[in-house]
């Protein structure tokens, strides 16, 4: 029988398999004989074939933008074109379509499947993690609600392998018959339905939020609230504070000239250098980390001045600033605390008016674009302590959070003030508190070490030789009642001294047991192997392992 995005021809279009019909098309390169009108089949057929983020920019830019914003939503063969671009599975390429127009909210109208889903049952077909692109599809704006909230709340029960026996159907959730719950059910794994959870309970951006994000050309901003795991005070806080910050009018006589200079107070493991990180990849901005653990004089930070001995070769933090003078960067100060005197004299210039001279030329470089983030466990007793007298900055609902939020953001001002003195304070835009995990959340960071696991271990096994060797590989990992296995490993092990780090140890666990039971296999390891299943489950409060039966 003829096969056509993906329903066998003359069966009920209604029920779809999840599978994207792949594109039957020349392969002529888009840019052969220079550009010609705009081709969205042509497009899609060169994702499908693995056109990279750059590739697809490039030739968007070849076009008018509202042509462009025009035709990117067009059906190939019965798809919108964003389906296309999510089973890709590459955040970078979904969020140019989005910015140049593409919609998150777009439903596959035989099926009525909305894009959400797909991205979710998508993960079967293409045994891969969706995860964050499930997260960014939030993130861009798609509504929640398409998916029955029986999926999803509590987040932290098991959802059986059939989906919820029952939903409550509305307008938005009547696609999701009773073969869609089995999709759901088999596919939608533990930190997606917090992901999920967590969107519904995080306001939308206004109108105005999008329109200032969009003139500035800063959308990914809007995304800031919904990547993390855990952190919703910090989050909220630098989202508020980057729209606040590209969005005041600078003139001459009062130019917006100050950098941008936040503290992440908070303990180590909780999300400080993870949000960085997740900044720079969402903003695009280059990002530079300095240890500041090996710091003891200004001159280990930025280089001794020229004509000094040394000061032609600079140090990281110096020569990544003058790489990106008068250029939106990130430079993130690791262990700010064990800094000294000199270091934060240094800063005062950079931080008040963003001038710093190049330690090898003396040149005088312009820094106002650059996000400064001092990280710091110098304040972690302030803030177990106000998470024990107001436990609900950690479980209470968004509203009571980050208004706890806010009376700890000024508690750590006053306590940096007695610790780093007043020159250096006045100069901070803000301070960003990290607090322990709770219950749940240790659970998903748990579970998302789980995931990196399981990514890891289904490579194919590679016998070359050198650094591509790979022993272990061509592993399926189950990980059967993700929330209670998650949780389990999450109760005995994590740490609030150690957060995430204390979970990805405890994963390190599992994975010598997978890793153990592969070993005691009595055949060679080859290339092109077949799969090993693995079982991942718990029981009275320990994690077990175990080979699965391949004929069962």
């Amino acid at each position: 029988m003829e096969q056509r995005s993906g329903v066998p021809v003359g069966q009920d279009h209604s029920v779809w398999d999840y599978v994207l019909p792949k594109m039957d098309f020349p392969g002529t390169p888009l840019y052969k004989d220079g550009p010609k009108p705009f081709d969205l089949e042509s497009l899609i057929y060169n994702i499908q074939l693995g056109a990279d983020c750059r590739y697809v920019r490039n030739y968007l830019a070849n076009y008018d933008k509202a042509h462009v914003r025009r035709e990117l939503n067009g059906i190939i063969d019965g798809f919108p074109s964003i389906f296309y671009v999510v089973a890709r599975n590459d955040d970078s390429i979904l969020r140019l379509w989005v910015a140049n127009g593409g919609n998150v909210g777009a439903i596959h109208e035989a099926s009525q499947v909305p894009l959400l889903a797909f991205a979710i049952a998508h993960s079967e077909n293409s045994q891969r993690d969706m995860t964050a692109i499930v997260a960014t599809i939030l993130g861009l704006g798609a509504d929640p609600a398409c998916i029955p909230e029986e999926f999803y709340t509590p987040y932290t029960d098991d959802l059986p392998i059939d989906g919820p026996e029952t939903i409550e159907e509305n307008e938005k959730t009547a696609w999701c018959k009773i073969e869609a719950r089995k999709k759901l059910g088999k596919t939608l794994n533990f930190s997606q339905r917090y992901f999920l959870w967590r969107a519904t309970c995080t306001d939308r951006p206004s109108v105005r939020a999008k329109q200032i994000t969009l003139r500035k050309n800063a959308q990914a901003i809007l995304e800031i609230p919904y990547f993390m795991i855990g952190q919703t005070v910090a989050s909220n806080r630098i989202f508020t504070r980057l729209l606040n910050h590209i969005s005041m009018p600078s003139s001459k006589t009062k130019p917006n000239m100050k950098p941008l200079v936040l503290v992440f107070a908070g303990p180590s493991g909780h999300g400080k250098t993870e949000l960085a990180r997740q900044l720079g990849h969402l903003l695009s901005l280059d990002l530079e980390v300095a240890d500041c653990t090996i710091v003891e004089h200004e001159r280990e930070l930025f280089g001794p001045r020229h004509p000094y001995v040394g000061a032609e070769r600079g140090t990281p933090l110096n020569n990544f600033l003058a790489r990106h003078a008068d250029q939106g960067c990130i430079a993130f100060l690791d262990e700010f605390e064990k800094t000294t005197k000199d270091v934060h004299e240094a800063l005062l210039l950079p931080f008040d008016n963003g001038e710093y001279q190049d330690r090898r030329d003396l040149r005088r470089i312009n820094c106002t674009k650059t996000i400064w983030i001092l990280a710091t466990n110098a304040l972690d007793e302030q803030i177990i302590s106000f998470c024990d007298r107001y436990e609900d900055i950690i479980v209470g609902d968004e509203s009571t959070k980050q208004k706890l939020g806010r009376t700890l953001s000024k508690e750590l001002k006053q306590a940096f003030l007695q610790r780093f003195g007043a020159p250096l304070t006045g100069r901070i835009s803000d301070f960003v508190p990290f607090v322990p995990f709770s219950a749940g959340e240790q659970a998903v960071v748990a579970h998302k070490f789980l995931r990196e696991l399981t990514s890891t271990i289904r490579e194919p096994v590679d016998l070359c030789e050198g650094s591509g060797e790979r022993l272990i590989g061509n592993i399926n990992l189950h990980v059967k009642h993700d929330a209670s296995v998650c949780t389990t490993i999450a109760k005995s092990d994590y740490s609030r001294d150690l957060g995430a780090r204390s979970l990805s140890v405890a994963v390190k666990a599992v994975e010598g047991l997978v890793v153990e039971l592969y070993y005691q296999e009595d055949e060679e390891i080859v290339e092109d192997g077949k799969m090993m299943d693995v079982m991942v489950d718990s029981h009275a409060g320990e994690i077990r392992v175990k080979l699965l039966d391949p004929s069962s």
